[in-house]
């Protein structure tokens, strides 16, 4: 053998031991690499798992105290058109109770709206005025809060607090023909039948039907006559 075929197989042998070696620095990098985002995968898909466990939870959470709101406050109007107030407190209660734990629906003023009617009926005023105090704090751009307010304290003969309630609310809502028959009714209770007779007017005006509970309200028995 000669020396150049030597050199030559010397040669040839360097350059299939760099090959090899470059070929093991690659697979081993290509498995560092692999290695490296085995546990980000991991992790993400974790993460997603759990992202969508919460929501599931979430939904199921406030799906069930919707269904249990939904559920006492349809108990709860029928035992309001039963003549039953006790229990239409009790359920009504358990309605709001649950509506409060749905989390992003919370508020529901027409519940609180009915509770204080149902105390109005069982004559438990003073948890009325609360109750309808709510209602009015959570949607003040309804009438209703106040005209159920007003009414309690009607109810309560305390006609001074009433025409308080009835006048504030009607600067929002002056075409609120209950306020006006409200009004009317609390005027009469303080002895001034002409501004009983004006908001009465007012409110038949807007209401025709109003003439006729007003023809059967004690309180306005006397200025139904004066009507045109």
């Amino acid at each position: 053998m000669t020396a150049n075929e030597t050199q030559d197989q010397e040669h040839e042998s360097i350059e299939e031991t760099d090959t090899d070696s470059n070929e093991n620095q690659d697979h081993e990098s290509a498995e560092d690499s692999d290695a490296e985002q085995a546990p980000t995968n991991k992790v993400f898909r974790i993460g997603c798992m759990t992202f969508c466990l919460a929501v599931t939870v979430l939904f199921l959470w406030v799906w069930h105290h919707q269904t249990q709101f939904n559920d006492n406050y349809r108990k709860a109007s029928f035992h309001m058109r039963n003549g039953e107030p006790e229990k239409a407190i009790e359920a009504f209660q358990k309605a709001i109770k649950n509506k409060s734990r749905t989390l992003f629906f919370k508020d529901a003023p027409s519940a609180y709206n009915n509770l204080g009617q149902a105390y109005l009926f069982a004559e438990q005023y003073s948890q009325a005025i609360e109750t309808f105090k709510k209602a009015i704090q959570m949607a003040p751009d309804m009438a209703e809060g106040y005209v159920n307010l007003a009414t309690v304290y009607l109810q309560k003969n305390e006609p001074k607090n009433a025409r308080e309630i009835c006048l504030h609310a009607l600067q929002t809502f002056p075409e609120a023909p209950l306020l006006h028959y409200n009004l009317a009714c609390a005027y009469a209770l303080t002895n001034e039948p002409k501004k009983s007779l004006d908001s009465l007017g007012q409110a038949i005006d807007l209401d025709p039907e109003l003439r006729n509970f007003a023809e059967q309200e004690d309180a306005l028995i006397h200025i139904v006559p004066a009507l045109p």
